[in-house]
């Protein structure tokens, strides 16, 4: 029963790791980054096409080793329409791990009596938002909805039959077919993420209608409000919890390694904050003088914990 149900729920990659091993096996390069990047992000296959093309003029062993990996785990042209969500990176989890790093690192009760005052905290808050506004769309999907507005300028509408419209663009030739009755678009992004594309926009433009009634329910009021309406029920303290015939639980076996525990992963290249190292630049192992490794990876150290350390005199002028 549980693989049966396993089928049905979508896996996707994240674009982040992905591009991480692609660049280990192929290299870097804005380029390339970028033609990745807009055949990921292309919600229709004729772009993504164009784009697998135009990276596969540029180094075919990358193209051909990308189009081994299935498109409905990382193209968004492929993915289902069921969860109106085109999400391509795994923001969800590095955003909850930067949030309990404070804790994370304390003991088992420690850290989940602080993530679930948080999350009682986190629920209590989004609904007391909720009373402040007003519209009936939430606010990001509102500011996604402005963007769309906003480049729905240089499009033109052609009304056809029904409520079926041609939308051109006035300089590059692209043209697609919306049905504002079936809240479809011939780009997908309308049934991909629940909120009218530009496309869209622009013929619901021409009958006067308002865009935000044709958001998908997902990101309306009723549904913000259905998703905080169970809290997290406050607990008393330690000293007040019911007595249980159980042994103590005692903490696992520490082992104290040298310097400084780090509680930061170490970011890639390319990330936010990440470290820039200049390239074709090769560092020095500073225990053997000897270059492609550091002294922690030396096999040559016995003790890699003595470093050697640079010493600097000072001199001194006394007049």
């Amino acid at each position: 029963m549980l693989e049966e149900k396993s089928q049905t729920i979508d896996h996707r990659l994240c674009l982040r790791h992905l591009y991480a091993n692609f660049k280990k096996r192929f290299g870097g390069g804005t380029l390339i980054r970028d033609l990745m990047m807009g055949a990921a992000n292309a919600t229709y296959y004729q772009g993504w096409e164009q784009k697998m093309n135009e990276l596969k003029n540029v180094d075919k062993d990358a193209w051909e080793w990308l189009m081994q990996h299935p498109t409905k785990g990382w193209c968004k042209h492929a993915f289902s329409f069921y969860p109106k969500c085109d999400v391509i990176m795994n923001n969800i989890s590095e955003s909850f791990n930067s949030t309990i790093l404070v804790s994370r690192d304390q003991p088992v009760l420690t850290m989940c009596e602080w993530i679930r005052n948080y999350l009682m905290n986190r629920m209590a808050t989004a609904c007391s938002k909720l009373d402040r506004w007003q519209h009936n769309v939430m606010p990001n999907p509102r500011r996604r909805l402005d963007r769309k507005v906003e480049f729905s300028a240089h499009w033109v509408p052609t009304w056809s039959i029904d409520e079926q419209y041609q939308v051109n663009h006035t300089f590059n030739g692209q043209g697609f077919i919306v049905d504002v009755a079936k809240r479809l678009c011939s780009c997908n992004f309308w049934e991909l993420v629940g909120i009218p594309c530009r496309h869209d926009v622009t013929a619901l433009g021409y009958k006067q209608m308002n865009p935000e009634n044709y958001v998908d329910n997902c990101y309306t009021r009723k549904t913000y409000a259905l998703c905080y309406s169970f809290n997290v029920s406050p607990i008393n303290g330690e000293e007040m919890w019911p007595h249980v015939e159980v042994e103590d639980m005692l903490p696992p076996e520490f082992k104290k390694g040298p310097g400084r525990p780090k509680k930061l992963r170490f970011k890639e290249l390319g990330e936010g904050d990440g470290r820039f190292r200049r390239p074709g630049v090769a560092y020095r192992c500073t225990a053997c003088d000897k270059f492609g490794h550091n002294a922690r990876r030396c096999k040559e150290n016995p003790n890699p914990t003595a470093m050697k350390r640079k010493v600097y005199a000072y001199v001194y002028n006394f007049t």
